[in-house]
């Protein structure tokens, strides 16, 4: 079945399109590796960047409860500016 010449048009503009704009996905194509197209990496690299920086943010949480949950102890310990004096 052949293609008309306008489908055929617009075939060819899409594979030009396509080579220019993922040119490792083409490549991949071509030496029958596969490769996810560029909108696809693009995707895990965002839920990449989402989750390291939730991980990111639970650490500093983490670390200001424990330092703050090991601080509390010590207030109770702390010597105090009240001084008794001894009057003569």
């Amino acid at each position: 079945m052949s293609l008309r010449p306008e489908e055929q048009e617009l075939l060819d503009g899409l594979a030009e399109y396509t080579r220019a704009g993922d040119p490792a996905f083409v490549a991949g194509l071509s030496n029958g590796v596969a490769l996810a197209p560029v909108e696809y990496r693009r995707r895990h690299l965002a839920r990449l960047g989402s989750a390291l920086a939730a991980a990111g943010a639970a650490l500093a949480l983490t670390v200001l409860a424990v330092g703050g949950i090991a601080h509390a102890p010590a207030g109770l310990f702390r010597e105090t500016n009240t001084s008794i004096t001894v009057r003569r």
